[in-house]
């Protein structure tokens, strides 16, 4: 059918017609049909950027990344300011952790002006996985000032000012959801997160609830709930809802983490240890894997893995305050008082950030009106 429609029409006529008979078949879902329509499309017309984007997105739907960043790389190579394609591509780039690559992509696309906000807002995102959390605050701001009705803005920042300690920052923009979306269970999630660290324990347990209504039993939920027994010192309830989210998802190490952690507060300390051992190489990237398993050691007297366990802890977060007071203490035990007394000033510049963010926070509090 296509070839004869090539000799029935000429020039771009004929391309366009092609083109329009591929994406026919691809909008009706039937990808493969589509897949070869615009391969025998750039037999003919090499240059069809929109071939080789649609034909990228075919890969993302088989499951084939590599392929559809190589057919996003050809049509941005047809087209250099083909802004849709860089962020395709740079979502994922982000996807498989290049951060670098993602990061170039994102702003690669800004210079198309239909994606520019999509563009920024995961330059933001990328920002705060990354760890890069005041920069990301920036971009998401950005973003806000430009739609203020995108809620994933609003939760993007929100985590990025939970994770910089400025908890009543982070309810702003929670609340700003939660008030046009009342069941958003990120939101409710995160809500009972801030409620855990100011502390405010009274009302983690009503958005707990809540987060595990409105997401259906997400592992994460399990996790946090978890979390909570924890910190109330209920190791037993602590493992329940580990192994609870476990059933939904048997890798989700978070919730491995924390129920090492319960039998650590059950003086279970060879068990617990087993599970970190078990974990190791999955959780290498998780500064919190390396504090607690530096716990572990300390209570299994091993004071000198502990503080190579807190070093990786260190290493993976510069501004990681608990695990250079941790190890200033291991340090002062082991008699070196100068590593002892090092670590202790890094604990407090660490701390001095935390507090630097909120006294900025008040400034701008105070210039800004707040969010219902």
């Amino acid at each position: 059918m296509l070839l004869s429609l090539l000799f029935t029409f000429c020039g771009n006529k004929a391309q366009d017609v092609m083109l329009a008979a591929a994406n026919e078949l691809f909008e009706a879902e039937k990808y493969e049909e589509a897949k070869t329509a615009y391969q025998k499309l750039l037999e003919i017309y090499p240059k069809n950027k929109l071939a080789y984007y649609n034909l990228a997105v075919i890969d993302i739907k088989s499951n084939n990344p590599d392929g559809a960043v190589a057919n996003f790389s050809k049509a941005i190579e047809i087209d250099p300011f083909y802004g849709n394609a860089y962020l395709s591509r740079g979502k994922i780039y982000m996807s498989q952790k290049n951060y670098e690559a993602a990061e170039y992509d994102f702003k690669s696309a800004q210079i198309d002006e239909s994606v520019f906000e999509d563009a920024l807002n995961e330059l933001g995102r990328l920002k705060v996985a990354t760890g890069n959390y005041e920069e990301g605050i920036q971009l998401i701001t950005k973003c806000i000032q430009l739609n203020d009705t995108a809620l994933l803005y609003r939760l993007t920042r929100a985590s990025a000012f939970f994770e910089l300690g400025l908890y009543d920052r982070s309810l702003n923009d929670i609340n700003h959801v939660l008030g046009r979306k009342p069941k958003n269970w990120e939101a409710n999630l995160l809500k009972a997160r801030n409620y855990m660290e100011k502390p405010q324990l009274d009302s983690v347990l009503y958005f707990l609830d809540r987060a595990r209504l409105f997401s259906k039993d997400h592992p994460m939920v399990y996790s946090a709930f978890s979390d909570y027994y924890l910190m109330t010192d209920e190791p037993s309830m602590a493992i329940a809802y580990a192994e609870k989210g476990l059933q939904l998802n048997t890798n989700y190490i978070p919730l491995i983490i924390n129920k090492a952690r319960a039998f650590d507060g059950m003086e279970k300390f060879e068990q617990a240890n087993t599970i970190y051992n078990e974990v190791a190489e999955l959780a290498d990237s998780i500064p919190e894997f390396h504090y607690y398993l530096a716990k572990n050691k300390v209570y299994l007297g091993d004071s000198t893995g502990a503080i190579l366990s807190l070093t990786d802890a260190i290493a993976l977060r510069k501004n990681y305050s608990e695990a250079y007071k941790f190890r200033s203490i291991l340090k002062a035990r082991l008699g070196d008082v100068e590593g002892a007394v090092n670590d202790q000033k890094l604990s407090e510049g660490a701390g001095y950030f935390l507090r630097k963010n909120e006294t900025d926070a008040k400034k701008q509090d105070s210039k800004e009106p707040s969010t219902p």
